[in-house]
This record gives C-alpha cells, structure tokens and sequence, in this order.
C-alpha cells in the first residue's frame, strides 16, 4: 500500500513509479547505441524519493542484452523557508544524490518548474579506479498530449572532455 507523499515531495510526486523505455547513448570514444531502460522513483515515506535505473543495450532485433550499468540514490526537496511569503518563493530546490557501479557518486543540486526538473552537479566523487567524471547536467520531464511520458536527458564531462551529451531517453509509466 503507497503511503502520502511527505509535504516536502508534492513538487516531485509526478516522477513517482516505474518508467520504462528505450533512448540512445555516445560519447566521446563509446560509439553511439540504442538501450532499453527501467527507471523507479520509489516513495519511501519520508521527505525523500528513492531511485534506480537500469540499462541494458539492446539487440539488433531490438530485445534487451546485457545489463550495461545501474545507478540508484535519492532525491529530496528542500522546503522553503518558513520566512518567505508565497509570491517570493523560489521555485523548489532539489537535491539528488546519485551512485555508479563504475566507482564514482555524484550530488546534484537543481530546480522543478512544473513537470520538470533541472539538475547541475554540486560535487562529484569517486574511489581510485573510479570512472573519470567531472560533471554532470541533467533535464527530466513530462511530455505528451496527457503528458504520459517522461523524457530525460544527461550531458556529463568524462575523461578530460568537456560537458556534452551522453543518455536521452523516452519512458512511459508501467504498473
């Protein structure tokens, strides 16, 4: 049974459940391909989303291959201030926390507007033989006549390149 969103994740709430779908990925040495994708923002209870995305590249025939990566974390809002009046409000601050099997964690600081979010890196880490990446941008949000899917795109800088574009995807919502 779904428990209430907590207060601090209505701005959120339109990313609850689990997406599924297919987009493309390239960079800069890895040759562009086509992958399935399984994405879950899970409400948890609390002032926080869970997250996981799985990847897998897709065949020929277009069925799913190997599991290519994963990433999970959480996302949270920060509530406004209890100072501000309403017409001074900033538009909702998110912040996001993401983890990679390739050794490296990124914290994301961004903004939703509506049935989007915007996300900047604030800081990324990684273990000594962790992936190379300095930065990340990434752009979620709904589209559609009944805005039914969710499209997202991710930008990042690896490998001493500059930010540029890496995964875009198009997700529908299953049960």
């Amino acid at each position: 049974m779904q428990s209430e969103v907590h207060r601090d994740l209505e701005k959120l709430s339109f990313l609850i459940g689990r997406w599924e779908g297919v987009g493309v990925a390239g960079y800069a040495e890895l040759d562009e391909f086509q992958f399935g994708q399984e994405v879950e923002f899970s409400n948890e209870g609390g002032p926080y989303l869970g997250y996981r995305s799985r990847v897998w590249k897709l065949t020929a025939d277009g069925s799913l291959d190997e599991l290519w990566t994963s990433e999970s974390g959480y996302w949270r809002c920060l509530p406004a201030s209890a100072g501000e009046s309403a017409e001074d409000t900033p538009p909702v601050h998110v912040e996001a926390l993401i983890s990679h099997p390739e050794g490296y964690s990124e914290i994301y600081l961004g903004t939703v507007f509506a049935s989007r979010v915007e996300l900047t890196t604030d800081a990324v880490v990684r273990t000594e033989s962790g992936q190379q990446v300095t930065a990340g941008k990434r752009l979620y949000g709904l589209f559609g006549e009944e805005r039914e899917t969710l499209g997202y795109a991710w930008d990042m800088a690896a490998r001493g390149h500059d930010l540029r574009s890496f995964m875009s995807a198009q997700l529908k919502q299953v049960d």
